[in-house]
């Protein structure tokens, strides 16, 4: 496996999408209001920590080197994140991350689909169930589109 393969890719993808998840949830620990939003982000924390951890894991065992840092484009939403408070920021971090959770399971999903390596599928159909339930949980906490 290289990082050219679908596995490599996608152990890429999930460990720029943890880190991005790990930097939001800590801006929404420290920044939110509603003790819902800051247990939701706490929660995220938990649970992208102990899967970033798998797939350092996976990734060192096959050789894929993972990003250290953020995409720009990942990186601009944690800025303008930075730059909010209250229920804006509320707003803007619970948005940020139904998007986020559908597009991590969409590549989930693919490697369900696609993938080769046993071990990389297995821990995909693993975290499928909780992004799904992230997802679910930052939809019903989302203020609704005004």
């Amino acid at each position: 496996m290289t990082a050219s393969t679908n596995d490599g890719l996608f152990l890429q993808a999930v460990a720029g999408s943890n880190l991005f998840e790990i930097q939001s949830s800590q801006l929404a620990v420290s920044k939110a209001t509603t003790p819902a939003v800051k247990a939701y982000a706490q929660h995220l924390i938990d649970d992208h920590t102990m899967a970033q951890q798998k797939v350092t894991a996976l990734a060192a065992t096959r050789g894929v080197a993972l990003p250290k840092m953020l995409p720009p484009e990942l990186q601009l939403k944690i800025n303008s994140l930075s730059s909010m408070s209250g229920a804006a920021f509320e707003g803007a971090y619970l948005r940020e991350q139904v998007v986020a959770h559908q597009l991590a399971l969409s590549v989930l999903q693919n490697e369900q689909m696609a993938g080769k390596d046993a071990d990389v599928v297995n821990f995909a159909n693993q975290q499928v169930p909780v992004i799904q339930q992230h997802l679910q949980e930052a939809q019903s906490l989302a203020p609704a589109p005004s």
